[in-house]
């Protein structure tokens, strides 16, 4: 099955005219949820980069925050907007290719204010290696299999398990605890999209819009390990 299949509307087994619509706007529950995420990043990255305290930590502290604005903002445009063929077609490339941008992003203060040493630049060389690989595959194969990109980001997200031992003894169990609880979260809603599971009110919100739901979760059980438990270690 095609990534684009297996993560756009077409893959919905129920006619697209038949879902719920608000004006124009195709998917308004994703666009809402998005979109207000989209400005909830703005927000919350501008303060993690107050937070920082030295030069590094706020380039980090923005990179992190710089993610959640393009995933978030492409992704309700995405949603949202009628988009003409072809361009929606870009779009979704687009959309999809963000992911890998803040899985990547995610990764970014961690590594450069938590790890150390030769670990700090592997971590980091590995994360975004595999996001231009991923977005690479977007931009000129995207009609692959949709098994490689999906392998790509779970890859992504699970690499931090040969971290979390250095992760605790600097940041705590505690930041460590959410990194898991966000990546099962991405997980599960990873399951649900390319499982087509659960229905639940199809027509309004479905599995797709719970994936964003769950995403947008991770995303912020991801913000308080950065904001408590990651930044204030710039020094």
């Amino acid at each position: 099955m095609p990534l684009d299949d297996t993560f756009s509307v077409i893959s919905i087994p129920v006619d697209a005219e038949a879902r719920f619509k608000l004006g124009k706007m195709q998917h308004p529950v994703r666009g809402f949820l998005h979109g207000s995420a989209a400005i909830a990043a703005v927000v919350g990255g501008i303060a993690l980069v107050l937070r920082a305290s030295t030069v590094g930590g706020k380039i980090a502290a923005g990179v992190f925050g710089l993610g959640m604005v393009a995933l978030y903002t492409t992704s309700s445009l995405y949603h949202s907007v009628p988009w003409r063929e072809i361009w929606n077609g870009r779009m979704r490339r687009l959309d999809h290719s963000m992911i890998f941008v803040l899985i990547a992003a995610t990764y970014t203060p961690i590594a450069w204010l938590v790890l150390e040493g030769n670990l700090r630049f592997v971590t980091l060389g590995v994360a975004w290696g595999i996001a231009a690989i991923g977005i690479g595959q977007q931009g000129f194969f995207p009609r692959e299999e949709s098994n490689f990109s999906i392998a790509l980001m779970t890859t992504m997200g699970w690499l931090s398990l040969f971290i979390m031992i250095p992760i605790a003894r600097r940041a705590g169990m505690a930041a460590v605890v959410l990194m898991a609880l966000g990546g099962i979260l991405y997980t599960v809603g990873m399951v649900f999209l390319v499982t087509n599971r659960p229905k639940l009110w199809p027509r309004v919100f479905s599995y797709h819009e719970l994936f964003h739901v769950l995403v947008v979760t991770a995303t912020t059980m991801h913000f308080i390990v950065a904001w408590r438990y990651v930044v204030p270690l710039a020094a």
